[in-house]
């Protein structure tokens, strides 16, 4: 195409341009050939959207020549006539103008379709902008369900009607063209005409579609059943919920009130808690300071008698050595010709006692039945004695000094069972709960061992009866209720507060005086520790064979019992022509012998019988006693052995017993005896009589 055409074609179209057409550059630069970038793009949009909004029309198609003239100009890609082709002269040969002319196609095609899109946006926004200025959003509502009950009941023929938009029943336009016709007063008829029209092209469009069918009425019905049932059962559930929860509200009401009256017996209870709280914690704390000072007195008080005692003991063994090496030296024709000045000094000072003691029995006119070796050689010098005493006394008074800083609710039995007992009487469950019955003997066992710390039943000349004591007496009323009865007392959490206290206190207490204080040999001391643990047994049931504290006490007795067999009873064998009267060394000791004997027996009915009857008679008597009976005369041997079987317990004698089984060696030293007496003898008569007598006290045939 010439220049010349192209200028021709521009004065032409100069008489139909737009009146607010301005010189189109951008076509210019097409027609040019220039591919346009996108900046010219969006500028071409811009000038088009302006032109809209300034109303009129905007020109499709470009201006067109005369049919007389040589050339037609195209149209923006819509020539529809083949005779404009026929027309069209052939530019193959011009490659260049034939691209741009192609380009130019390409971009008025995009050009229209973004017209076409613009146009489109630009039309529903104003159609919007109208139905927001005449509709309420209440008749937006109502035309929108009404789109959705129309879906649905065309469902069936939505898949081929959605291809045509302009006949679509479901599409905005629809929508905003009904809720238009409300807000500009149509009548009711238009609206039904207008609806049928709808409906006719709805059933237009469902001849053309394949026919899926309407959901039948029992499928309707039968959903709207499960609905039904689904709310009613929801409609139950909260129901109940709503009556369980009025019902919570109520309790939680009447809980409230409730506890608004007993806010103030609550807090009394908090209060009166925590002041047994803090008592508590300051008893023990208190207690637990002083525990160490007193089981330091406890131990000094015991190693102060304990030494006193051994003293005692060892004095006696050790006469019995100088004794025995004097008679075997005696026996041996040595001459002592420079003697131990320790020695001498202990034999002068054992006459002396012995002196002592001849003279007292006289006095008191038993010397007559008295042997010697049957009293207890405890005689001790008078300032041995006050030392000893003076210790106890300072140990006494440092015991006392030990809770003077505190007050009297904390080292007084009496007081502390007040506290104790304000709390039983208040609140007995809690009492319970906290186990205060097993708490009470660990609170009181420093208190009371403070009391006894210098406490020695076993030689004391003044021992302390406990049961006399203020705070045994204050046990002994803790938790006393008037009117109570046997089956209360069962109930009582506290009945066993005392003999509690003897099992865990005084038990342990004694078990240390028998291992560390008590003789044996002393049957004044023996006598009285049996009338203490007799009592104890007797008056405390709950002190039975399975009480621990109670086996180790008797373990302990015999233990030193077996200790004084092994160390103290010693008797010199000698011909019988050495024996002396009964003054001698050996008649002492063998009477010494005697007396554990009797001691050993003194335990029958305490200790069992058989560990007893295994140290008086196979330890005892069978080895040393009968040793010595073997070297006396008739007489003496006879006399010797009335006094055995007389200081046997008689249960141990009956017949078929063990302890006769196990005196088989004794019964035939008897017949031995018996066999040397002669009847026409003087005194054999009177022997004879009284070996007869033994004899059948042992179930032994004459």
């Amino acid at each position: 195409m010439s220049s010349e055409e192209e200028e021709e074609d521009e004065s032409a179209g100069e008489g139909h341009h737009h009146r607010f057409a301005k010189p189109d550059n951008f076509k210019m630069y097409l027609e040019n050939g220039v591919i346009p970038d996108a900046a010219m793009i969006h500028a071409a949009r811009k000038r088009r959207q302006k032109a809209r909004e300034q109303g009129d029309f905007i020109p499709v198609d470009e201006p067109k020549e005369d049919k007389s003239k040589k050339r037609v100009v195209r149209e923006d890609g819509a020539g529809d006539g083949s005779d404009e082709d026929d027309d069209r002269i052939d530019m193959t040969a011009i490659t260049g103008a034939k691209e741009r002319e192609e380009r130019r196609e390409q971009f008025y095609s995009v050009q229209r379709e973004d017209s076409a899109e613009d146009s489109d946006l630009e039309t529903k926004e104003w159609e919007n902008q109208q139905i927001r200025k005449g509709v309420t959003g209440a008749q937006l509502v109502s035309a929108h369900q009404e789109s959705v009950i129309s879906q649905y009941m065309i469902q069936g023929y939505s898949q081929s009607y959605q291809s045509n938009e302009d006949d679509n029943i479901l599409s905005t336009g629809a929508l905003l063209e009904q809720a238009y016709a409300k807000t500009s007063g149509l009548t009711k008829a238009n609206t039904k005409a207008a609806s049928a029209g709808l409906i006719a092209r709805v059933a237009t469009a469902g001849k053309d579609q394949k026919a899926s069918g309407p959901r039948m009425p029992q499928e309707i019905l039968k959903q709207l059943n499960e609905k039904l049932q689904t709310t009613k059962e929801l409609n139950f559930k909260h129901i109940t919920d709503i009556e369980r929860i009025t019902q919570e509200v109520k309790v939680l009401k009447l809980d409230h009130l409730q506890s608004e009256q007993k806010a103030p017996v609550a807090a009394a209870k908090y209060r009166f808690y925590q002041e047994i709280k803090c008592y508590v914690s300051d008893l023990v704390e208190c207690l637990d300071e002083k525990l160490p000072l007193i089981v330091g007195l406890e131990q000094r008080a015991i190693a102060t008698m304990s030494k006193y005692s051994s003293m005692l003991i060892e004095r006696r063994r050790q006469d019995v050595r100088d004794q025995a090496k004097e008679m075997a030296d005696a026996n041996k024709g040595i001459r002592r010709q420079h003697d131990d000045p320790d020695r001498i000094r202990r034999a002068a000072e054992r006459e002396g006692r012995r002196t002592r003691r001849r003279r007292d029995r006289e006095k008191s006119e038993t010397a007559d039945s008295h042997l010697d070796g049957m009293s207890s050689d405890d005689e001790v010098a008078d300032i041995e004695v006050s030392q000893y005493q003076a210790s106890l006394k300072e140990i006494a008074l440092e015991a006392k000094q030990i809770f003077v800083d505190a007050g009297e609710e904390y080292c007084e039995v009496g007081e502390i069972l007040d506290r104790f007992q304000n709390w039983r009487s208040a609140e007995l469950d809690s009492y319970k709960d906290a186990y205060v019955s097993l708490c009470l003997p660990k609170v009181f066992g420093p208190l009371i061992r403070l009391k006894y710390v210098a406490w020695n039943p076993v030689s004391g000349e003044d021992a302390i009866d406990f049961e006399r004591e203020a705070w045994y007496r204050s046990c002994c009323l803790y938790g006393r209720q008037p009117g109570e009865t046997e089956a209360s007392l069962a109930e009582d959490p506290d009945v066993r507060l005392i003999p509690t206290l003897i099992e865990k206190i005084v038990l342990p207490k004694l078990t240390v005086l028998i291992e560390q204080v008590w003789d044996p040999l002393s049957t004044t001391e023996t006598l009285k520790l049996v009338r203490l643990i007799n009592r104890l047994s007797r008056d405390y049931p709950s002190l039975r064979r399975t009480c621990k504290q109670l086996r180790l006490l008797f373990q302990a007795i015999l233990d030193k019992l077996k200790l004084a067999i092994d160390n103290d009873v010693f008797i010199p064998v000698f011909p019988k022509q050495l024996q002396e009267a009964k003054s001698s060394f050996f008649q002492r000791q063998f009477c010494s012998g005697l007396k554990l004997l009797r001691n050993i027996t003194c335990w029958q009915g305490v200790i069992a019988d058989g560990p007893l009857t295994e140290l008086a008679i196979g330890s005892l008597l069978n080895r040393y006693l009968l040793n010595g009976m073997r070297v006396c005369t008739p007489t003496d041997a006879i006399n010797k052995a009335s006094m055995i079987v007389y200081t046997l317990p008689r249960v141990w004698l009956t017949a078929g017993s063990s302890v006769v089984q196990s005196m088989t060696q004794f019964i035939a030293m008897l017949q031995h005896v018996n066999s040397q007496l002669d009847p026409a003898i003087g005194n054999h008569g009177e022997l004879i009589e009284k070996l007869q007598k033994i004899l059948a006290s042992l179930h032994v045939a004459s």
